[in-house]
C-alpha cells in the first residue's frame, strides 16, 4: 500500500511540474521587454543599426584599417520610444583603409600579425518616424 502511495505521489509531482513547464512556454510577452531576433542577418532594421554602429567604430578608431563584422554572436530588439537594437558582434580589421566605401566587398586581413579580432557591444535606438537613428553604447574587448 506504502509503495502506491509512494508512487501516486511522485506522479502527481511529475505532471505538475510538467504542467508549470508548459504554461511557462506558452505565457505570453512581457510587452517592452527585449526580444530575441531570430534571423539577424535578414532582419533589415537590425542590418541598418548594425551599419550605423560599424560606422562609428570606424570614425572613431585609430587603425588605419576598416573593421567589419565577420559574425553576429547574439542579437535584440526592444520597443522603446523608438527600436532599441542590442548587438553583440565579432568584427575583424579588413585590408581596405579607411574610409572604405563598401566594407562588405573588403577582405579580411590574414596574416596574424594584422588579423585583429574584437567582439563588440553595440546599443543603437532608431526612431524611424523622426528619421533619427544613434548609437547610444558601444563596449569592445
Amino acid at each position: 500500500m506504502a509503495g502506491v502511495t509512494g508512487f501516486v505521489a511522485v506522479l502527481l509531482v511529475a505532471l505538475f511540474s510538467a504542467g508549470i513547464v508548459r504554461a511557462a512556454e506558452n505565457r505570453p510577452r512581457l510587452l517592452g521587454a527585449p526580444e530575441v531576433i531570430d534571423n539577424p542577418e535578414n532582419d533589415e532594421g537590425l542590418q541598418r543599426a548594425l551599419q550605423f554602429a560599424m560606422t562609428a567604430y570606424n570614425r572613431a578608431s585609430n587603425d588605419m584599417y576598416s573593421s567589419r563584422v565577420v559574425r553576429i554572436i547574439s542579437a535584440k530588439k526592444q520597443i522603446v520610444a523608438g527600436i532599441k537594437y542590442i548587438m553583440e558582434v565579432e568584427i575583424a580589421r579588413t585590408t581596405c583603409t579607411k574610409p572604405a566605401a563598401d566594407l562588405q566587398h573588403c577582405a579580411l586581413h590574414d596574416e596574424p600579425q594584422m588579423a585583429k579580432r574584437t567582439t563588440c557591444k553595440f546599443v543603437v535606438l532608431n526612431v524611424p518616424w523622426r528619421n533619427q537613428i544613434e548609437l547610444l553604447d558601444s563596449q569592445c574587448r
